[in-house]
């Protein structure tokens, strides 16, 4: 049986400020876990993990502490930063990809999420762009 390959990775980046307040025990493992690349199927499965009580309660009641990276999961070096925080989840596109309005977009909602991740990923992922 031939599984399909996943579509999407995500994985903690870097610590860009204090974690406040203190990471619990089932927060610290979260983070553990996404300290190794964590691999999705579609953009709505990441949404869906981004909106998720689990990763909003590590990242959705602090300001921001950590960026995560997002990628494409054949070709590692297209990628996009995350960074969520109380003031919700920002894409940031530092390849520059002309898929956000200053290569930036605040997400909205789950679908928002969904939405633009899959225009993200068709615009870098494009046979055209593959190589570059």
């Amino acid at each position: 049986m031939d599984e399909e390959r996943p579509m999407l990775t995500l994985v903690k980046s870097r610590f860009v400020g204090d974690v406040e307040p203190p990471l619990d025990p089932a927060e610290d493992g979260l983070m553990q876990t996404l300290s190794m690349l964590c691999s999705f199927h579609t953009a709505e499965d990441l949404a869906s993990f981004l909106f998720s009580e689990m990763f909003q309660g590590l990242t959705g009641t602090r300001a921001p502490f950590v960026m995560f990276e997002i990628g494409v999961y054949l070709d590692h070096t297209k990628t996009l930063d995350l960074v969520s925080s109380e003031q919700g989840i920002v894409f940031a596109d530092s390849l520059g990809s002309g898929v956000f309005e200053n290569n930036l977009h605040q997400v909205v909602n789950e679908r928002d999420a969904a939405v633009q991740l899959t225009a993200w990923y068709g615009a870098v992922w494009h046979e055209r762009n593959r190589f570059e």
